[in-house]
């Protein structure tokens, strides 16, 4: 590491600390003081750099993929509910369960996706590809696609296609476990395909960092998680198009980023996260932002980050 990009590390962990203290208080200026989430860690070979703590309760992580090195982690210290980042984790299981051109048609596993929870608005008489589905569950999100995949890739792997919804994804996030032990996730324990759920459901920063080098490893998944929009034909002959949830790839967002190259959002009450992949002065990142007290909040740490660890800061 050069002496330009550690003084840059060190003015933007500076200017971290100081704006995620006041993240809250710049959106609502009646919150309640923001809780201190633990000391920074910052193990840059020796060089520390006296970085101050953050001020709040969001979680953040840096991984340098080049170097294989965690560069930065706040609040790591405590478990990580990942929300929609799941879906990363519920696709890698799928498409290591059966082939990704593999036609998957809905059942009633659609019954169990929550009301007003963010869709790809897939219905029981389509039938789509996995490929197609892991698409709509990295672009719009959508937790229908999370369900049927999971259901879907139950059913392949049994054989059995009369199995219940209930019973394919149950038996599906035993699975999604499984591959996680498998790929070395020593803290991760998921309970559902989409994310949507708070008790049990919990992974940490260096699970993640495992889940999103397998995840840009998958030509499936790094192509579909760098996708703006894309227009889809089902196996049935339906229609659809999709769009990114993830801002730092929407050239036309004002925390769009030309440097990332993907991965996921994920959005919980009070609790909003994404992880992202940039190439930034020829280094592949994993940046982690998770817990955000607002949905704005995870951008604006992550597009701080990005560029501390420009050498043109």
């Amino acid at each position: 590491m050069n002496g330009r990009t550690v003084k840059a590390i060190i003015i933007l962990l500076s200017v971290l600390a100081v704006s995620f203290a006041g993240i809250g208080v710049l959106k609502n200026r009646n919150a309640p003081p923001p809780e201190i989430s633990g000391g920074s860690v910052f193990p840059d070979g020796g060089n520390g750099t006296g970085c101050q703590p953050i001020h709040d309760p969001t979680q953040v992580f840096v991984y340098d993929v080049t170097d294989g090195v965690m560069k930065f982690r706040q609040g790591t210290d405590r478990k990580i509910v990942p929300a929609s980042v799941t879906k990363l984790l519920t696709a890698l299981t799928a498409l290591n369960m059966m082939p990704e051109n593999t036609v998957i048609t809905p059942g009633d596993e659609l019954k169990l996706v929550a009301a007003g929870s963010s869709v790809a608005y897939i219905k029981a008489h389509h039938r789509l590809t996995l490929a197609m589905l892991v698409e709509g569950m990295l672009l719009p999100s959508g937790n229908d696609a999370a369900y049927v995949t999971a259901a879907g890739a139950a059913r392949y792997a049994t054989g059995n296609r009369d199995m219940s919804g209930r019973d394919a994804v149950d038996y599906f996030m035993a699975k999604v476990n499984e591959y996680a032990v498998k790929i070395g996730c020593t803290g991760t324990h998921f309970t559902v395909p989409d994310g949507l759920a708070y008790e049990g459901h919990y992974t940490t920063a260096d699970d993640l960092v495992i889940i999103a080098k397998k995840a840009l490893e998958n030509p499936v998944i790094s192509r579909c998680a760098a996708l703006l929009t894309d227009s889809v034909k089902y196996a049935s002959g339906h229609t659809n198009t999709w769009y990114n949830t993830n801002l730092l790839i929407n050239p036309d967002s004002e925390y769009y980023r030309s440097s990332v190259t993907g991965l996921k959002t994920g959005s919980l009450t009070d609790a909003y996260s994404v992880l992202v992949s940039a190439v930034i002065d020829g280094k592949t990142y994993i940046i982690g932002v998770f817990s955000a007290r607002y949905p704005e909040d995870r951008y604006i740490v992550a597009d701080r980050i990005i560029d501390g660890l420009s050498d043109k800061t």
